[in-house]
């Protein structure tokens, strides 16, 4: 594990008397792959969400770059370099796939509410620059042929691959994938392993994902956090982890006398 990018110091998320998630650790480097895994209602997409700010944790904190982002709202985490997707896939469904890339860069543009109503000059120029770089992240995703077509419109493994480079238009140090395999055949679930491995490599990027595809998750992840019933159980890499009592117990059970 590199020099950490993003780490959670003990953070817990209670409903009223229910604990969602208690007392989790996690650390990631700046270039590493990272999974949480555990079985259904383990607490994965509450880390996410205490994560990206969804949530504001009960207890602990999350550092980004050493910096405490808790309790900042979602878009100010998106400004700090984290980017994520979601098990169901929400993308700008009746706006153009050029469109949606677009919009990930807005906050970053280089002009002011007059320039915007009075369509200044920088604001054309401004306008224009973030139509070639979302042109440009459409052809590294092999997506430039379907511009303008509306996103709803594309079948579901290119809908996940747009979502994933909207997401990266941001311009994120950190992207978390959550549940990225759902719906997927076993071609599409290949092909997005290779796409990550690939995300990974070309943006010089930390992933941080939730799976329940045993298979994607033991490709591609370098490291993998356990979590049952909100708790973490175990963490290693895959080897250690396929062959982890606690890990066989928590998703097949313990046999019945």
């Amino acid at each position: 594990m590199s020099e950490a990018i993003l780490e959670t110091q003990s953070i817990t998320m209670r409903f009223g008397g229910l604990t969602a998630v208690d007392n989790f650790n996690l650390s990631i480097g700046k270039n590493d792959l990272v999974g949480v895994i555990g079985p259904n209602g383990a607490g994965k997409t509450t880390i996410f969400n205490m994560i990206t700010g969804i949530y504001e944790p009960t207890e602990g904190k999350v550092l980004l770059g050493g910096k405490n982002i808790s309790g900042l709202r979602p878009a100010f985490i998106t400004q700090q370099g984290i980017a994520r997707t979601f098990q169901n896939i929400r993308l700008f469904k009746d706006l153009t796939v050029l469109d949606n890339i677009r919009l990930a860069g807005h906050f970053r543009v280089d002009y002011g509410l007059l320039s915007s109503i009075f369509r200044t000059k920088k604001f054309h120029a401004e306008e224009e620059r973030l139509k070639n770089e979302a042109i440009e992240f459409l052809k590294i995703f092999g997506l430039e042929n379907k511009m303008d077509h509306l996103a709803k419109n594309l079948p579901y493994g290119e809908q996940r691959r747009l979502e994933i480079a909207r997401a990266l238009a941001t311009k994120p140090d950190v992207l978390l994938l959550d549940e990225p395999a759902a719906g997927m055949n076993p071609n599409e679930t290949k092909d997005l392993t290779e796409l990550i491995r690939w995300v990974r490599d070309k943006f010089q990027i930390a992933i941080l994902l939730i799976e329940h595809d045993m298979r994607l998750v033991m490709d591609v992840c370098e490291q993998i956090y356990v979590v049952d019933h909100g708790e973490l159980i175990a963490k290693g890499g895959p080897k250690e982890i396929q062959n982890d009592p606690k890990v066989i117990e928590a998703y097949l059970g313990t046999e019945q006398a």
